[in-house]
């Protein structure tokens, strides 16, 4: 008889979800890459996944159009704040709290292997207002899931506190990208660097 242990079981849900992130990561980034080749409009479910080395079909498994795979959460914002709120009382979530989920998720860009890809991600998005209004549709639906499993007596505070905090995500990232920090260079200042800021600045409104 084979013997299954509760640690085996808990692993492998985390596999599974694991792979799923990759291969959600791998389309995405297939997609960037065609967009920023050929501009985003001249990119078909087809590309993408050719250029991701999967069916059509299985394309559709993980992104139900083009746009939600370009404007895909590559760093999981959204995947951080709903793990604080799993772990925290929503009537006790505030803003710094959602300030600590970006800002740990900010330290670890550094590591990414394909930081160049943060610039073209931006430009594809915020040069497109078919993109933009994709990433803002994306953001909401995340927003409406998340609000979905907390007390409806908190859902007005709690969507102010994260519209807010992702503007001030997305300022970090305009002003990052702008400054021209992510060319590499070795005295480049972190995004981590600007987003403190911009909530210090926040703090003072």
């Amino acid at each position: 008889m084979q013997h299954t242990d509760a640690a085996d079981e808990r692993r492998g849900p985390d596999l599974r979800e694991r792979r799923r992130r990759q291969t959600e990561l791998e389309i995405h980034m297939a997609a960037v890459a065609l967009a920023v080749e050929r501009g985003a409009d001249q990119v078909t479910v087809d590309d993408i996944a050719a250029r991701a080395g999967v069916s059509a079909r299985t394309f559709f498994r993980y992104f139900a159009t083009r746009d939600s795979a370009l404007v895909y959460d590559r760093w999981a914002f959204s995947n951080a704040v709903d793990a604080m709120f799993a772990r925290m009382d929503p009537h006790e979530v505030r803003m710094h709290d959602i300030e600590q989920v970006f800002g740990s998720v900010l330290a670890d860009l550094d590591d990414d292997p394909d930081l160049a890809a943060s610039v073209s991600v931006y430009e594809t998005i915020t040069s497109s207002p078919q993109l933009m209004a994709a990433a803002t549709a994306a953001t909401n639906a995340r927003t409406d899931g998340l609000l979905a499993t907390i007390p409806a007596t908190e859902r007005s505070r709690v969507r102010f506190l994260l519209a807010v905090a992702s503007t001030v995500l997305f300022a970090t990232f305009t002003e990052w990208i702008e400054s021209g920090a992510p060319s590499g260079a070795s005295d480049a200042p972190p995004a981590l660097s600007f987003y403190r800021r911009l909530c210090d600045e926040l703090r003072t409104l």
